[in-house]
């Protein structure tokens, strides 16, 4: 049962995020966005949001994780990079759709958008 719920949620995930580089603006707005960023939105905003807060409906249900929080961020890097390759919690694994350059561009997006507290 546990195993058909990620099944399902790893198809969603994909289904999802093909879905977004249909959206009319969204390819011409991840053109001028750095790679890591152009990933982020890809891959990751459905869960965690544009703000990384993960207060998005999806986020909500699965209890995704909020980046800004001190918890996240003073994990190591080889940490994090541990969670997005092999997933954690609700979380899939990204290992079959990332490469190691580009979870080293979606984690430097994480730590340059979401590592500072905004005022």
């Amino acid at each position: 049962m546990k195993r058909m719920k990620a099944v399902r949620m790893r198809i969603l995930l994909s289904v999802a995020s093909g879905l977004l580089l249909t959206v009319p603006g969204f390819a011409a707005e991840k053109a001028k966005a750095s790679p890591g960023e152009a990933i982020f939105k890809a891959k990751c905003v459905l869960c965690h949001g544009t703000d990384g807060q993960g207060k998005t409906t999806l986020g909500l249900q699965l209890k995704a994780r909020d980046l800004n929080s001190s918890d996240v961020q003073s994990q190591k890097d080889a940490e994090l990079k541990q969670v997005i390759l092999h997933g954690q919690g609700n979380m899939p694994p990204f290992e079959e759709q990332l490469s190691a350059a580009q979870v080293d561009q979606v984690l430097a997006y994480v730590r340059s958008a979401f590592g500072k507290k905004k005022k």
